[in-house]
């Protein structure tokens, strides 16, 4: 059996079993392997301990239940599956930095699951696709900013993905971020599963698309789905196409599409080659962050002949836009993105927006974009 495979039936008994009384021989007995091919196999996907995984799990369910209910606190520790009240407060002080009887009543923000943990992807990122130089970034941090500024793109691009195939389809948009992609093609018809690394991208895009029947969201590293094989009739990636290792992704997109299915990667890009704006925007960002990589240029198809043993190209739709942005939206678009509120503390990042707002002359702006829609489909091996 596959080692994914493994890891999601051994996820799957921890979470039926959370509270009872797990250890390590157990959890060999359920996946088949020996402690240690255990052990090696939740360090490589997971990026901590069995034992440790399962601390975690029963602390955020244990959290719910001290927000949501009167419970005591005792009856709530044992309820959850620890052994004695000292170990219980002891890992919930860990992760939230409080005991459980500061925690009720007051706002705590819920800690990401080492399942898929951002920390453990981003590390990974760095060292693998070696973006921005090695930099440190999280997307996580630029949540609010992004929801709010964006969702820059127009009707008839979300219109034109729409006569290109997604329609009335299983899809699943990774990297979703707050879930502009679904939120804006929910109104077609199918069925939109947002998938993304982010607690906080996650958390945004649930509130956004709250009453948006046909969309739902899940935090998951898209390298290691939790999806069944070919389950999905069309992947959509906006933008994010480069933050993810090809050798890992491109695999894990053929075993969950279905076959002569779709692939969509689509990009919404900024061209300081030919905006003045934007080239003076970037070198600011520069400023304040010589390593960063966000430089772009014109679609090039042939950038994608990688590709070819695994997809092949049906229709390109490229269209240049002239976006509206007052200084504001601007401003947000730029601290929203990786260079700035990804990295930057919060002193940089306050910094860097007073100096961007000055720099803009007019309320007004018209900023050049190139929109570019790929349509791949799954190749028959």
């Amino acid at each position: 059996m596959e080692r994914r495979k493994v890891l999601c039936r051994t996820l799957d008994y921890i979470d039926q079993h959370i509270n009872e009384n797990i250890n390590l021989f157990t959890l060999s007995e359920v996946s088949g392997y020996s402690a240690v091919q255990l052990t090696r196999l939740f360090g490589d996907y997971v990026g901590t301990t069995p034992m440790r995984y399962i601390s975690t799990m029963r602390v955020i369910r244990a959290s719910r239940l001290v927000s949501d209910t009167d419970l005591r606190i005792t009856d709530i520790a044992f309820a959850c599956g620890f052994e004695s009240l000292e170990v219980f407060e002891r890992s919930f002080k860990r992760y939230f930095g409080a005991s459980a009887a500061k925690f009720r009543g007051n706002a705590f923000a819920e800690p990401d699951p080492f399942y898929m943990s951002a920390n453990i992807y981003y590390e990974r990122l760095r060292k693998q696709v070696k973006i921005d130089n090695g930099a440190s970034f999280n997307w996580g941090r630029t949540a609010s900013e992004y929801a709010k500024y964006r969702n820059i793109y127009p009707v008839d691009f979300f219109e034109n993905l729409n006569r290109m195939g997604v329609k009335d389809q299983k899809v699943l948009d990774i990297g979703t971020g707050t879930g502009i992609l679904p939120m804006n093609m929910a109104k077609y018809g199918g069925e939109f599963i947002g998938a993304d690394l982010s607690h906080e991208m996650i958390a945004k895009a649930k509130q956004l698309c709250s009453d948006i029947p046909n969309v739902r969201f899940v935090q998951a590293d898209a390298h290691h789905l939790p999806f069944d094989n070919e389950s999905f009739d069309a992947v959509t990636v906006l933008q994010c196409w480069v933050y993810f290792d090809k050798e890992i992704l491109i695999p894990e997109l053929l075993r969950i599409i279905r076959p002569d299915g779709h692939l969509y990667i689509m990009f919404m890009t900024w061209l300081p080659d030919e905006d003045e704006i934007i080239r003076k925007s970037f070198r600011l960002v520069r400023k304040y962050n010589p390593d960063w990589s966000g430089f772009m240029k014109r679609f090039d198809v042939s950038s994608f002949d990688y590709l070819k043993k695994s997809f092949s190209v049906v229709e390109v739709f490229r269209k240049d836009y002239r976006l509206q942005f007052t200084k504001e939206s601007w401003c947000g678009r730029m601290t929203a993105s990786r260079g700035i509120g990804a990295t930057l503390n919060d002193d940089e990042i306050a910094r860097f927006k007073n100096e961007l707002m000055e720099m803009l002359d007019n309320d007004r702006l018209s900023i050049l974009h190139e929109a570019v829609i790929v349509k791949l489909r799954k190749e028959r091996l």
